[in-house]
């Protein structure tokens, strides 16, 4: 249990929650990334990716009752596909970052990063 709050913890801090006195700091680059959108779609899935294998892990091995978190961590891993597919398409097609181009995207990744709370929550 307190390992599954500790990684939604980490998780959010990776996603962006920062302090308000402190400015944002340059993204560090990802290699091959087509620009800053790019990077940030990429980090967002590769971070849910591992939030995801590390819950179900859990749920395998015991530590988190399958029940507590079955359908949230089923439901997750549905978006997490979905946005996935979403972000390749995306990337396939150039990566425009207007904001026309990028919505689709980030409305992917906000719903990931929503399942991924609820299943930190539901696994206290």
């Amino acid at each position: 249990m307190r390992h599954l709050r500790t990684l939604a913890a980490a998780l959010l801090l990776l996603l962006g929650v920062g302090c308000a006195n402190h400015p944002a700091s340059a993204p560090i680059p990802v290699p091959g990334q087509l620009n800053p959108f790019d990077a940030y779609a990429f980090r967002v899935l590769y971070d849910a990716q591992a939030a995801l294998s590390a819950f179900s892990a859990d749920v395998q091995s015991g530590k988190v009752p399958a029940a507590t978190v079955k359908v949230p961590l089923n439901q997750a891993i549905t978006d997490y596909n979905a946005a996935e597919t979403t972000y390749k398409v995306w990337r396939a097609t150039g990566g425009s970052t207007a904001t026309s181009a990028t919505a689709p995207v980030t409305a992917a990744l906000t719903k990931v990063q929503s399942d991924i709370t609820t299943i930190a929550g539901g696994a206290q």
